[in-house]
């Protein structure tokens, strides 16, 4: 992802291990996260407040099952789109409520 951003000259940070714990004032236009329903879950509070007001976020590594779950654990801060389905995963993008 970092390549691919460097190439197509787009900036942006990334927070990854051992980095977990990103700065408490870090704001972001796009937030993704490829990880499994239940760290989502966890992490709800934490990649919502990293999110600025009408930034978005996607969400993948979600199996079709979990997804209304964990579209509703996140619905108290984003507003999501349809989902999006492969072969039994799926992704959800939103964007933050103003």
């Amino acid at each position: 992802a970092r390549d691919n951003a460097i190439r197509n000259q787009v900036p942006c940070e990334f927070v990854t291990l051992p980095e977990l714990t990103p700065p408490p004032t870090l704001q972001v236009d796009l937030l993704l996260a490829n990880i499994l329903a239940n760290p989502l879950r966890v992490l709800a509070p934490v990649l919502a407040a990293h999110t600025r007001p009408g930034g978005r976020l996607a969400l993948s590594g979600i199996l079709v099952p979990q997804a209304e779950d964990i579209m509703q654990r996140y619905a108290q801060w984003f507003d999501f789109e349809p989902p999006l389905q492969d072969e039994g995963w799926v992704c959800l993008s939103g964007r933050r409520h103003a």
